[in-house]
């Protein structure tokens, strides 16, 4: 683009915005944030949040009072369970305001979510809705083309005579796609001049082309079966149908896990159904919502202090994947454990007391739920809902017998009130406990019984919910405290839809226990670094004023995981080269191996003594003026866990000698962590105490570093770098450092809190590196970008 096109559409961009500013005040947009400001679950912040965050992603969609003709694309990045649809909500409400007619709301490949999605924006766009007067006119009630328990149909021609808006809220499959797509060639003569706002929720699932394009050039492929085999997959190629048909027409996707959107190819197009979905116009990062709790709260740093995580073994995986009898006999305590493999026995009896807790804080009539995850296929379903079904029976069945239950409930407590605010006695909380389980309902989601968990129509339901696909993605598992989740994937983006625990619990986020494989867990902790170099490369496209078809979006690439499914990424490249800007952890640790442990602590005592560091600040010692060729040996020298790829020793090492030949990465700080709390120890002849970090794995501890000390060396210190929230921005720290200054962060652990029988420390590694001027990045990016 051209300087001159550039200020342009500057200009217009600015007198957009002014118009949405002033028509902010009246209208849809005014209504919600009325009835959200009302509602006792919002909090001030947070409609405060939805209102500027919507209103950022409004100034990105082409201007509809504009006379011509447009095709926008945007990607609107969230997080799991986050309160995306809250976004998407206000942006729909703004854009009416703003000018656009139709909404259409693509919304996932189930009728759970969809009529779930129905319902919200009927409450909270339409509501009670009359006509209400603006600056502009009156703004007219809005028009549905869909109902809660109706998808999209051919709706008759007399509502096109209404002057409101119409809302339709559509499941992206190919049957209801053909039937929309049908309606708008039909009615193209009304739509040609209407502006049309099509979200796309899930935007990863389905929409991604996972086939070809045909070429735009007809003389290529005469053959018409060739020429349907280089067809998109059929539910981006109905997608693109759709906007194609459209003359004024904005595209934005939402999704919290945007590995395939932005590995689309930006210059793919079809000769039939026009350009791909490649969000050329914008990418935005929501914040982090205040509350919410994510992969960093259950698996980083903050995690140490919560007790979330339980294992379940080798052996209760086969049992509930493979067929099991449960033999008949006299109902009797011991016998209720033989139903189901014990974990989940006490996954359930975890439940019951979550559930007991909740009551006794105040929160009767509110949904409470567990979530059972642990096969795709149906049968399996069935098999395991009938076995808790049979099992909560033996348990109430004993119950009314006067056999006492706290043989089974007791144990469970004890492991479970450790850390939690419990302000009631075990007497009161036992008591709870068997209330909520004469109530508990057992619901098998899938394709055969249906997806309704009804928590409108029958609120304050204890819900044990078993399914698969669809208990995957979108779908909110309200009040959910027990997740129970053997669910294996290959991807990120499944791996992390598929993790419903995501969200806000307020009043019982400490009553949240995940029961998975040791495999799993180790999976979500690498995940943490994947997301956030993700959300980093987003923010920095930001930063940079450029369109996502202008700079490469890059993903660290994950040790056992693909981002997303190798047909959905056909323009990714794998490049492995460079640490620019990153922060580099020793996630996984060879916790098994005496021998590493020992020489790595034996190499850590040298290295302290040699540099000396004697600045005491933030929490540990500092030590400046460090020659990257020390730092070097010791990386090389370093044992790591054979099968981290988040921290490669040996090519670190080669990277940063590249990079102080080239006069970067050649002043060094190397900074101890020393908690006073910790327990002592001495390294190097300094007197230190040791961090405590969980494992959440046989061998892994999750996310290692604490944000503030990435900024331990810089000039400001770390307090200079903090978010609105008072959490510390280590992105921003590592934007900050000198492009020559490089960290070398020491965690020396106490392998008593690792359950590890050893007396020496644990010794643990990360770098926070500056941004460099290589190009070439250890990452997977799309590699076709716009040079324009």
């Amino acid at each position: 683009m051209s300087e001159v096109r550039i200020v342009r559409a500057a200009a217009s961009r600015s007198n957009w915005t002014a118009r949405l500013a002033d028509q902010a005040l009246a209208g849809s947009w005014a209504q919600l944030e009325a009835l959200l400001r009302a509602d006792p679950k919002w909090q001030e912040s947070q409609v405060d949040s939805v209102a500027a965050e919507s209103f950022k992603v409004l100034t990105q969609l082409p201007d509809p009072q504009n006379a011509a003709s447009f095709q926008g694309r945007g990607l609107v990045v969230g997080y799991v369970q986050s309160g995306k649809t809250a976004n998407y909500t206000a942006v729909a409400a703004r854009a009416v305001d703003a000018g656009y007619r139709v909404v259409i709301v693509l919304s996932g490949i189930h009728d759970s979510l969809r009529n779930q999605t129905q319902l919200r924006l009927e409450r909270e766009l339409i509501g009670n809705q009359g006509i209400t007067q603006s600056e502009s006119g009156p703004t007219r009630q809005w028009i549905t083309l869909t109902a809660p328990e109706e998808d999209f149909k051919d709706p008759p021609d007399s509502i096109l005579q209404s002057k409101g808006p119409f809302l339709s809220v559509v499941k992206k499959i190919v049957p209801v796609l053909k039937r929309l797509d049908r309606w708008i060639e039909a009615n193209a003569d009304f739509l040609r001049d209407k502006p049309v706002l099509v979200i796309d929720d899930e935007a990863d699932q389905a929409s991604i082309n996972t086939k070809g394009n045909r070429p735009l050039d007809p003389s290529v492929r005469e053959d018409e079966t060739e020429d349907e085999d280089l067809s998109p997959s059929r539910t981006n190629e109905l997608i693109r149908s759709i906007l194609s048909k459209l003359n004024r027409v904005a595209y934005v996707a939402y999704t919290a896990t945007p590995f395939a959107n932005i590995l689309i190819d930006p210059e793919a197009e079809d000769r039939r159904v026009g350009i791909d979905l490649f969000p050329k116009d914008f990418v935005i990062q929501l914040p982090r919502p205040k509350g919410y709790t994510g992969t960093e709260e259950l698996f980083g740093v903050s995690a140490q202090t919560r007790d979330v995580l339980r294992t379940v073994p080798e052996i209760d995986v086969k049992a509930l994947r493979g067929t099991r009898r449960r033999r008949k006999a006299e109902i009797v305590l011991e016998q209720a454990n033989d139903a189901l493999p014990d974990s989940l026995v006490d996954a359930l009896a975890s439940f019951c007391l979550a559930g007991g807790v909740r009551l006794l804080r105040g929160h009767s009539g509110k949904p409470h739920t567990m979530l059972v995850h642990v096969s795709h296929r149906t049968d399996d379903q069935a098999r395991i809902a009938g076995a808790i079904s049979d099992q909560l029976d033996l348990w109430r069945e004993a119950q009314r017998q006067g056999q006492h239950l706290d043989i089974v409930f007791e144990p469970v407590w004890h492991e479970m009130k450790a850390g939690l605010d419990v302000a009631f006695s075990d007497e009161a909380v036992m008591t709870a406990a068997i209330g909520v389980l004469r109530e508990i309902v057992v619901l098998e989601l899938n394709s055969s019984t249906g997806e309704n968990l009804e928590y409108e129509e029958k609120p304050g339901r204890h819900i044990v919910a078993v399914g698969g696909n669809r208990l995957s993605r979108g779908l909110t598992l309200e009040g959910l405290t027990i997740s129970y989740f053997l669910r294996t994937a290959t991807m990120c983006d499944t791996l992390l839809q598929m993790a419903r625990w995501y969200g806000f619990r307020h009043g019982y986020e400490d009553l949240i226990r995940i029961w998975t494989t040791d495999g799993i867990a180790r999976w979500f902790a690498e995940l943490a670094l994947v997301e956030q170099s993700l959300r980093d490369s987003i923010i920095a496209l930001a930063r940079a004023g450029r369109r996502p078809d202008q700079m490469a979006i890059r993903l660290r690439a994950h040790s056992d995981l693909l981002l997303t499914a190798r047909n959905k990424s056909g323009t990714a490249k794998s490049q492995q080269d460079s640490w620019s800007g990153e922060h580099p952890q020793t996630v996984l640790l060879p916790l098994s191996d005496a021998k590493k442990l020992r020489e790595n602590v034996e190499l850590t005592d040298q290295f302290i003594a040699n540099t000396a560091p004697s600045v005491r600040c933030h929490g540990g010692l500092l030590a400046h003026d460090v020659e990257p060729e020390t730092i070097v040996k010791f990386l090389r020298d370093y044992q790591i866990h054979e099968d981290i790829v988040t921290f490669r020793n040996d090519l670190l090492a080669d990277w940063i000698m590249e990079r102080a030949v080239a006069g970067e990465l050649t002043d060094w700080a190397v900074f101890i962590a020393s908690p006073a709390e910790g327990k002592p120890a001495e390294l190097g002849g300094k007197e230190i105490g040791l961090v405590r970090r969980k494992r959440i794995s046989s061998e892994s501890i999750g996310i290692l570093t604490d944000p503030a000390h990435e900024g331990v060396d810089l000039m400001k210190g770390p307090d200079a770098y903090k978010r609105e929230s008072g959490a510390f921005d280590s992105e921003a720290m590592r934007a900050a450092r000198p492009a020559t200054q490089g960290l070398l962060l020491i965690y020396p652990l106490d392998p008593g809190y690792l359950e590890i029988p050893q007396t020496d420390p644990v010794i643990a590694l990360a770098l926070s590196l500056p941004q460099t001027s290589d190009a070439s990045t250890t990452w997977v990016m799309n590699s076709m970008v716009s040079n324009d």
